[in-house]
């Protein structure tokens, strides 16, 4: 009996460096921490398995922002179904497939409303101008991207671009020039005017990029110069065509810089100055003198400093035409 006693004391400790140890209640409180942690994982896995394959699954699919598109165009591009399950859904690859895909759409978010739902929120893309390229119209947008290719015809409500040489034009891609600097160009003056608010634009003419030459109204020819300070070219002319010309003002507006201001110069005017047969003739006023040769042509625009030669063609003086007005 005391050999009984004494093997199970012995069992249950030992001496380690003239210690007693126990080891057989360490090793069981050891095992039985390892069975919990087992026993947390098995259900945790079951848990996961359950929410991936039972729970959590899209019942209902919200769409905001969209008007050019249908919910089921959006749902069936982006690759979203009802009954999927929503903690396995990757809401950027949803995101990439709408904008890569589809041209109006500039800007979307999806996410995550638990347990049971996925939500879009799209931004469309706005038409900003309509450009001409061998007789077809491309629409771009105002972040530059082609909207629409290769149409018939102009949409009217838009600005026509001109002179304006498009390199691969693809739909949904960036906006690209033959020459390089046309397209940066164009989308400042199309950010200028809506900044400015200038109203009734028609056409804008890049055919050369250091002499913009913008339509308004269908009645009034903007000359800008190069897209150098763009905003406060434009935001001169408006002011120029709400204050100081009639409403029914036919002519062209010259912008000679920062310090000459800006030159009027009325249809009748132009008529006047002999451009159906050709011939140059000279209008002054004050400190600016312009040499027109023809009807929307060529203007030379420079300071006049009394010792300015005459073209060869001009007759030797010509009376100050009243067509002509400047501002400053």
């Amino acid at each position: 009996m005391k050999d009984i006693v004494k093997s199970q004391i012995d069992d249950e400790y030992k001496v380690i460096n003239g210690r007693k140890v126990k080891t057989r209640r360490r090793q069981r409180r050891s095992n039985l921490v390892t069975y919990c942690a087992i026993a947390v994982a098995v259900f945790s896995g079951i848990g996961l398995i359950v929410s991936l394959f039972f729970l959590f699954d899209v019942k209902e699919v919200k769409i905001e922002g969209v008007s050019l598109y249908t919910n089921e165009q959006i749902m069936l591009v982006g690759g979203v179904e009802t009954g999927s399950n929503l903690i396995r859904t990757n809401t950027s690859v949803i995101e990439n497939r709408l904008v890569e895909t589809l041209p109006y759409i500039e800007k979307a978010t999806v996410s995550k409303d638990y347990p049971n739902s996925l939500e879009i929120s799209v931004v469309e893309a706005t038409k900003c101008a309509d450009i001409e390229l061998n007789s077809r119209y491309y629409v771009i947008s105002s972040n530059g991207i082609l909207l629409e290719t290769e149409n018939l015809e102009h949409d009217g409500s838009l600005p026509l671009v001109k002179g304006f040489e498009l390199k691969e034009p693809e739909l949904n891609k960036k906006l690209v020039s033959e020459d390089s600097g046309k397209a940066k160009v164009l989308m400042q003056v199309l950010d200028s005017i809506k900044s400015s608010g200038i109203k009734g634009i028609t056409v804008i003419d890049l055919t050369k990029r250091n002499d913009i030459v913008v339509y308004c109204e269908g009645r009034i020819v903007m000359m800008l110069g190069s897209s150098l300070d763009m905003d406060s070219k434009l935001v001169s002319m408006k002011a120029v065509i709400e204050n100081e010309l009639p409403n029914d003002y036919e002519g062209t507006l010259i912008y000679n810089g920062a310090n000459s201001g800006i030159s009027a110069i009325s249809k009748e005017a132009r008529e006047a100055a002999g451009s159906s047969s050709g011939e140059a003739a000279k209008i002054s006023n004050g400190s600016l003198r312009m040499y027109m040769t023809h009807e929307f042509g060529e203007v030379e625009a420079k300071p006049y400093n009394g010792v300015e030669s005459q073209p060869q063609n001009e007759a030797a003086e010509q009376p100050q035409n009243e067509g002509y007005t400047g501002w400053q």
